[in-house]
């Protein structure tokens, strides 16, 4: 299956999969922008996994993009088990070493160049040490506020996560999960993992990773001085940078800026330390493996919308059944919170279904419109892009499933579409205003309240399947119940409609057993589509 092909204002991208046989990788190959100088050198960027990993999505993308203007073909991918990736939940540390491997390789064989660079952000960095140490074929390395102890790391994450419960203390009565680990803001570390986290300590690092390395101190990095030191020892070359007041990591996605600070002063270093050279290297054609479960990247909307298809199992599909479409939560990529998108699509394509997870204009991988910015929850055209994605899945009915700004377009859609099948709305944040700030105001503009239960009905009145899963006391459908709640309450029993309240939830579903929970209710449910 050949690589898909996204263009840009900011230049072209392939979406492909690539890896170790069996495990098939999620990337995206910059290659050297159009009249942009050569570089001697190509770069990967490893990714970090958790909360870190969907925060860091948007300014991985842009440092891409930035290092291929610069002249670096760039390779930048998601860790098995994490992202759009193989993998069901967790993978190891063994896996995400040989997975940074496979991705030096793919980046070499793509662009020709012999020499790599990596560049790694928190426990990205860690891993990417372990390999460069290991095989000793990395000649630089960029170290962005690196996980010095794997201990620490997860000693930081889980303590965060207890922090959370108390901050948000109906949060704390979701149920544990039933393994032995550590569960931490959405994701669940098997005891295994986090004995391999454990182990892992960059002080003790024994081998030169690279002939140079750039440490960025993104603010009170515990253990920098300690291991500028050990890689002064190894003669690693290090260099310390600080910039510090980056909050892109503890900043929810559509609040986010992109640090470009940091992204500057890595591609500035590399070019300081790679002379442009007369040509590229001779770039050669690849087949990448098949994905996950079958998956393949699409593009559609004139080439510039982006998003992942799981097409149904053969042996459970059946003629007439509707696809899924699922859209972004707010700004996070189509991958959703804590990687929910992605499970589901996996379960329900087992089921039978076809489903296309998709990035909105100017979310996750898919270009902005022309004339309009990136990073918005709402994006002007996204009905359109929805409509063109219902494209995608031909003749098929659809039901489409979305999370907050998400839950709203499924109810958009599900009132004004005969294509719809399904509208399944979860934690909807504003029904049909479509204006985060507006309705975080407290005085949403435009229409009345008693319009959603009323669409509501309407839809279900048309046999569309129209489901209200959401936290309880979510504050989208906690506005529309204080405000509406007659009407809402009238909608218990209504033919084709249900609702469902989650206790123990937040609005997007960070408890592992909560996502557990709306999975198994979604798919229930799915099941009726026979």
């Amino acid at each position: 299956m050949d690589p898909v092909e996204i263009r840009s204002a900011a230049g072209r991208k392939l979406a492909l999969h690539f890896g170790v046989p069996g495990r098939p990788l999620l990337g995206f190959y910059h290659p050297r922008a159009e009249g942009a100088p050569g570089r001697a050198a190509g770069v990967v960027l490893c990714s970090p996994i958790g909360t870190d990993h969907t925060r860091s999505d948007w300014t991985y993308r842009h440092l891409a993009e930035r290092l291929a203007a610069a002249g670096f073909p760039c390779l930048r991918f998601d860790l098995s088990g994490t992202g759009d990736s193989a993998g069901d939940g967790a993978g190891t540390v063994r896996n995400w070493v040989e997975d940074i491997g496979a991705a030096v390789e793919e980046l070499k064989a793509r662009s020709g160049a012999s020499t790599v660079a990596l560049v790694g952000l928190r426990l990205g960095a860690t891993l990417a040490v372990q390999h460069a140490a290991a095989k000793g074929d990395i000649d630089a390395m960029v170290l962005w506020s690196p996980c010095v102890s794997g201990a620490a790391f997860v000693g930081e994450i889980t303590k965060l996560h207890k922090l959370y419960l108390r901050i948000e203390p109906h949060v704390a009565g979701a149920p544990a999960p039933a393994g032995d680990g550590e569960e931490a803001l959405g994701i669940f570390l098997p005891r295994a993992l986090v004995e391999e986290l454990s182990a892992l300590d960059l002080l003790k690092t024994a081998r030169r990773p690279a002939r140079r390395t750039l440490v960025i101190d993104g603010g009170n990095l515990p253990g920098r001085d300690a291991l500028v030191a050990r890689f002064k020892e190894l003669d690693a070359g290090p260099e310390l940078r600080s910039h510090p007041g980056q909050k892109f990591l503890v900043t929810v996605s559509h609040r986010q800026t992109l640090p470009a600070e940091v992204i500057g002063s890595i591609v500035s270093w590399l070019e300081e330390a790679y002379a442009v050279q007369g040509t590229a290297g001779p770039t050669l054609a690849l087949a990448p493996p098949l994905g996950p479960a079958g998956e393949r990247p699409v593009v559609f909307g004139k080439g510039r919308l982006f998003g992942i298809l799981t097409p149904a199992d053969p042996a459970q599909a059946k003629a007439g059944r509707p696809a899924v479409l699922v859209t972004n939560a707010g700004c996070v990529n189509r991958q959703g919170p804590h990687r929910m998108f992605v499970t589901l699509a996996r379960r329900w394509a087992k089921l039978g279904f076809h489903v296309l997870r998709i990035d909105l204009s100017g979310i996750g991988d898919s270009a902005a419109a022309p004339g309009t910015q990136e990073n918005l929850s709402y994006p002007a055209c996204a009905l359109n892009d929805l409509n063109e994605a219902m494209m995608v899945l031909g003749s098929r009915k659809i039901i489409i499933a979305g999370l907050c700004s998400g839950g709203d377009y499924a109810f958009q859609l599900g009132a004004r579409s005969d294509r719809i099948a399904g509208a399944w709305l979860l934690n909807p944040r504003t029904f049909s205003v479509l204006d985060l700030t507006a309705v975080e105001s407290g005085a949403p503009p435009g229409g009345s309240v008693d319009d959603v239960p009323r669409t509501l009905r309407a839809m279900a009145g048309k046999g569309v399947d129209t489901v209200l899963l959401v936290s309880r006391g979510d504050p989208g459908a906690a506005y529309v119940d204080t405000h509406a709640g007659t009407e809402m309450k009238a909608l218990t029993g209504a033919r084709h409609f249900e609702r469902f309240d989650i206790d123990g939830a937040d609005h997007p579903f960070t408890p592992v057993m909560v996502q557990q929970r709306v999975g198994d209710l979604l798919s229930e449910h799915l099941l009726r589509f026979r």
